[in-house]
């Protein structure tokens, strides 16, 4: 979500605002690592305008370990 944040020149409190949830919800899922709910991850890829496979398609996590 940082690299995002950052390549888009956004903070997080104007992602909570976009995606029409709670700056503090935000917050505990970044840096706390709360495990959001699906319907949590939707509203913020909307309010990204991006969909849930972009949201989850980070070169550094695509490689499988062999």
């Amino acid at each position: 979500m940082y690299e995002y944040m950052k390549q888009e020149n956004i903070t997080l409190n104007r992602v909570a605002t976009l995606s029409d949830i709670t700056a503090s919800t935000l917050n505990n899922i970044v840096n706390r690592g709360s495990a959001p709910r699906i319907d949590t991850i939707r509203k913020i890829c909307n309010g990204l305008n991006i969909s849930v496979h972009d949201f989850f398609d980070f070169p550094p996590y695509n490689e499988v370990e062999k």
